[in-house]
């Protein structure tokens, strides 16, 4: 009875002495990463760790602590010094809190890096705004920046820290800093997002100059000779055909889902049920496709790489004698820098929606002009193309616009129904229009007799999650649902209709698949391998990048798929055959382990590959 009352005046002791001592600061901030965790939580950003999920929040308070009260600590002596620290750095733990939840819990440095500069444009600034709610902002941000008015009052008084022993605030502050600096640094991640902020800054920087200092005065190993296939020349024929080529990307396309006139389609010619895209956003899908590259994970390329080389497909089909054009139904040739890196890569020719048409013709809303019309107009130009230069193939790739982010901005637009979230309702209801679209795609072909024997790729430029797992942004997350998209490739009279069912492929193999089946020669850096070359090699896995939410790169070898958190270094192993919904984790099943190197090495393809393009060692300069 003595002990346990011991205890009990022993316990209260030492919570009035932390609480008489505890700087309101402190207080405040665990307040309000308490908000935001709930918030997280309730709209599925919550990023949990596979294991000791207690243990991270626990040090993710322990980080809020020695931030806020290492600032009372060094400063503690004097109090405007203290205040105006709190206040900067409280605003800043505020804001990126904020940036985490509108992201689903995927800003970080690489994220603000990449996109920054986007916002300095309309679409850019659409997209970021598109599902910001009043209420959001003043809950989440205005209420907390408020609160820092009673820090202000707070202040008047003498910090609790200020009467602390020299020898026992210098031992706390040194305490502080090892928690601040020493988790990240060690890769032990929490849910504190400032600090979680400024580790994936310095990780950004020291993996991008790691990367190039390895690679720095390397070859160009990517660069080798084009050979056409022995399957191509017999689909082909004996002759080098210069049929006309078209590539048509679909916006935001998520393969997972029926769309009746691009299932019945897709029938008519190649087409595979596990198709990737090897990246999550249009310009890195664009990339992928056009360039035969994997795309980086830090940094864009058509943005922060004007000066690098490519010999990407438009160029290799310009020397083929190919009238090259790129048309989109954007009205933004400046966001990703997109048209300086489509003529950087080899189109002649590069057309955007006039921006003077927002507003006044019902038919542009969203991203661009309303799909049906904007196929009509892609056809009118191939049209003109030809009639200029009959005797000249045309290589004309269009990029579509109605199916984008956030996927509700439809004049008159109506959810769908029979969906669990809206953010279902939303995607499934876009998604369905643009399928339904793409009719008139088919018929404007189809109509046009000088396309009969033309080569016509879709292809998804990337896909979007549609909380499958919780997840309704593409920034965040990397199942199966982040990267299976459309493809189909019809070249009639030569590809014979297949679905391939037993094997994956992804954007990078389109590329090669072309300039094979167009049996052209001469040298390129494409990585991926072409569809039709057939052989009794299994295939490699298909490398995939999330580039954002802590980096998980992922490859797809079927039936498997392997995730890798970056950050944690933990990995994750799904049989898409038996679970395709991803929710058993096999990474400990001792009968998969003889399929993991394989996967792995693909993952490790995907920082090579962005040394080789940072240091400019894809194509060699001319001689």
């Amino acid at each position: 009875m003595y002990l346990r009352a011991g205890m009990k005046r022993g316990l209260a002791t030492a919570t009035r002495l932390v609480a008489s001592t505890t700087p309101a600061s402190v207080w405040l901030a665990a307040f309000v990463q308490t908000v935001f965790l709930i918030a997280l939580w309730a709209t599925d950003g919550y990023d949990a760790a596979r294991t000791r999920e207690w243990l991270r929040i626990l040090l993710t308070y322990a980080t809020v602590a020695a931030l806020f009260g290492g600032i009372e600590l060094a400063f503690g002596r004097r109090p405007r010094a203290a205040l105006g620290a709190t206040l900067f750095v409280y605003t800043l733990f505020v804001s990126v809190n904020f940036a985490r939840f509108e992201t689903a819990g995927s800003f970080d440095y690489g994220f603000a890096h990449e996109n920054a500069r986007e916002l300095l444009t309309p679409l850019g600034r659409a997209i970021v705004t598109s599902n910001v709610k009043p209420i959001e902002v003043v809950l989440l941000f205005a209420v907390p920046l408020g609160l820092v008015l009673g820090l202000v009052r707070a202040r008047r008084n003498p910090s609790p820290l200020a009467s602390v022993e020299p020898s026992t605030r210098r031992l706390a502050l040194v305490v502080s800093a090892a928690i601040v600096i020493g988790l990240p640094a060690a890769r032990i991640t929490t849910h504190e997002s400032l600090t979680g902020f400024g580790a994936s800054a310095i990780r950004f920087w020291a993996e991008t100059r790691a990367a190039e200092a390895a690679v720095r005065g390397a070859a160009y190993p990517f660069v080798h000779d084009l050979a056409p296939s022995e399957q191509a020349r017999k689909l082909a024929g004996t002759d080098a055909p210069r049929p006309h080529v078209i590539i048509l990307f679909l916006e935001s396309w998520s393969a997972r889902y029926a769309t009746p006139i691009f299932d019945a389609r897709r029938r008519e010619g190649l087409t595979y049920d596990h198709f990737y895209g090897n990246s999550v956003q249009s310009a890195r899908g664009h990339y992928a496709t056009l360039c035969s590259l994997l795309p980086m994970y830090r940094a864009k390329e058509s943005i922060d790489l004007p000066n690098n080389r490519w010999h990407c497909l438009p160029q290799v089909l310009a020397d083929a004698g190919y009238r090259t054009m790129f048309q989109s139904a954007t009205d933004e040739p400046e966001f990703d820098r997109a048209r300086e890196f489509f003529g950087k890569i080899g189109f002649a020719e590069i057309e955007f929606e006039d921006p003077n048409n927002r507003g006044r013709q019902p038919l542009v809303w969203g991203a661009g002009l309303q799909d049906d019309a904007f196929y009509r107009r892609l056809f009118a130009r191939i049209d003109r193309a030809i009639a200029e230069n009959p005797d000249t193939p045309v290589f004309a790739v269009g990029a579509n616009a109605s199916n984008h982010y956030p996927f509700d901005k439809k004049p008159g637009f109506v959810p769908a129904s029979g969906y669990p979230t809206k953010y279902q309702r939303n995607y499934l209801a876009s998604l369905h229009d643009a399928d339904a679209w793409l009719a008139t795609f088919f018929e404007e072909l189809e109509r046009r007799p000088a396309l009969r024997d033309a080569i016509v790729v879709l292809v998804g430029d990337h896909s979007f999650p549609a909380d499958e797992h919780g997840i309704h942004f593409n920034g965040l997350g990397a199942y199966d649902e982040a990267f299976r998209t459309a493809f189909m490739l019809r070249w009639p009279g030569h590809v014979a209709p297949a679905v391939v069912s037993d094997e994956a492929a992804s954007q990078i193999d389109i590329a090669p698949t072309l300039v094979d089946l167009l049996q052209l020669r001469g040298r390129s850096h494409f990585v991926g391998r072409s569809l039709v070359a057939k052989d009794d090699v299994r295939p490699p896995p298909s490398p995939l990048v999330q580039p954002y939410g802590c980096v998980r790169p992922a490859a797809v070898r079927l039936p498997l798929q392997l995730i890798r958190h970056e950050s944690a270094q933990q990995e994750q192993l799904y049989d898409l055959a038996r679970d395709p919904d991803e929710k058993d984790d096999r990474i400990g099943d001792p009968t998969l382990v003889t399929e993991l190197p394989a996967l792995r090495e693909a993952i490790g393809k995907i920082p090579t590959s962005q040394a080789l393009v940072r240091a400019n060692r894809v194509w060699p300069p001319s001689p």
